[in-house]
C-alpha cells in the first residue's frame, strides 16, 4: 500500500495507491459517544441516585471540604449502608485499560481505568468498589467492576473522580489535572438524567 499525505491549499490531501482523498472539518464538531452510567440497575436507574460531594478543589462548594469528583450515592432509605445491602453494582462507563489498582486506598478498595474523552486519554478512578482487576485488564463499556464496598462508619457510595494526567494513589495532588466529572458525564450521557441526580443533591 502506497500512502501519501500532502497539503494542498492549506487542506491537507491523503493519498491511498493513487487514490486521493480530501480532507474537510467535522461539522457540527465532535461526535457524542455515548456513555454507560456507573450506577443504577433493574429497579434503581440512575435517576434514583444523587451527588453527595462535589468536585471541588477549593472547599467552597463543599462547606469547607476540599474534594475530586463526586460521590454519588442512592436516593432510597436508610441512606447510608443501603446499596450494599441491595448488591448493586458499579459500572464501566466506557471501554479502557486498567492502570492502577488497589484493595487499601485509605481503607478502601478502588481502580483507575484509562477511558477516552473528545478524543483524547481521560484516566476515571471508581474508589469505595470491591474491584478485583489488576493493571493491563481491558474492560468494556457496561462491564460490572464490582459492588459497592464497606467503609464502616462512612456509608457506601462510588467516588468517581478523573483527571488528565496518569495517577494511582494520588488525591487533591496540585500537580495533576483534575478534571469535574459532570461536564464530562453530560457530554456522553442524558443531560437530564445528569441533571436530575444534580438537583438532589
Amino acid at each position: 500500500m502506497d500512502i501519501c499525505i500532502t497539503i494542498s491549499n492549506d487542506r491537507p490531501e491523503l493519498t491511498i495507491d493513487n487514490v486521493r482523498y480530501i480532507c474537510r472539518p467535522m461539522e457540527g464538531g465532535p461526535v457524542r459517544i455515548p456513555w454507560h452510567f456507573p450506577v443504577g440497575e433493574g429497579s434503581y436507574p440512575p435517576e434514583r441516585w444523587y451527588v453527595a460531594t462535589w468536585h471541588d478543589l477549593t472547599g467552597v462548594r463543599n462547606d469547607g471540604y476540599r474534594h475530586t469528583g463526586i460521590d454519588i450515592n442512592l436516593d432510597v432509605s436508610p441512606w447510608g449502608d443501603v446499596e450494599r445491602a441491595l448488591n448493586l453494582s458499579v459500572f464501566a462507563v466506557d471501554d479502557g485499560v486498567v492502570t492502577y489498582s488497589t484493595m487499601n486506598w485509605s481503607g478502601v478498595p478502588m481502580v483507575v481505568i484509562r477511558h477516552e474523552h473528545e478524543g483524547v486519554p481521560i484516566w476515571v478512578r471508581y474508589a469505595h468498589v470491591t474491584c478485583y482487576l489488576r493493571a493491563g485488564a481491558i474492560v468494556h463499556q457496561g462491564d460490572i467492576l464490582g459492588g459497592f464496598a464497606d467503609w464502616p462508619g462512612k456509608g457506601d457510595h462510588l467516588h468517581f473522580d478523573m483527571a488528565r494526567d496518569p495517577f494511582t494513589r494520588e488525591w487533591l495532588d496540585p500537580d495533576i489535572l483534575w478534571v469535574d466529572p459532570v461536564p464530562v458525564l453530560k457530554a456522553h450521557l442524558d443531560s437530564d438524567v445528569v441533571d436530575a441526580m444534580l438537583r438532589k443533591s
